[in-house]
């Protein structure tokens, strides 16, 4: 049974709506640095708050996801690795 509207959330302090129940790394990392550098240099730490029942705070790391919730809130941060 899924959620018939679209869910609000927030990525750096940005509104976001998403039909999907469920947001990757990637997307998330795309909504905050459309144009940002990729590749094995850099690296984006992804943390959320106001998640699923249970997981209220978390860390998304590359190739996974994470049920998408309405009000949840992301912060993306750009590392580079050199």
């Amino acid at each position: 049974m899924g959620y018939d509207g679209p869910i609000t959330f927030y990525v750096n302090g940005i509104r976001h709506q998403e039909k999907d129940e469920e947001i990757g790394y990637d997307q998330v990392v795309d909504l905050a640095y459309p144009d940002g550098p990729r590749g094995p240099r850099y690296d984006y730490r992804v943390t959320w708050k106001d998640g699923p029942r249970n997981e209220e705070e978390g860390i998304l790391k590359k190739d996974t996801s994470t049920k998408l919730v309405d009000g949840m809130k992301f912060d993306v941060n750009f590392t580079d690795n050199v």
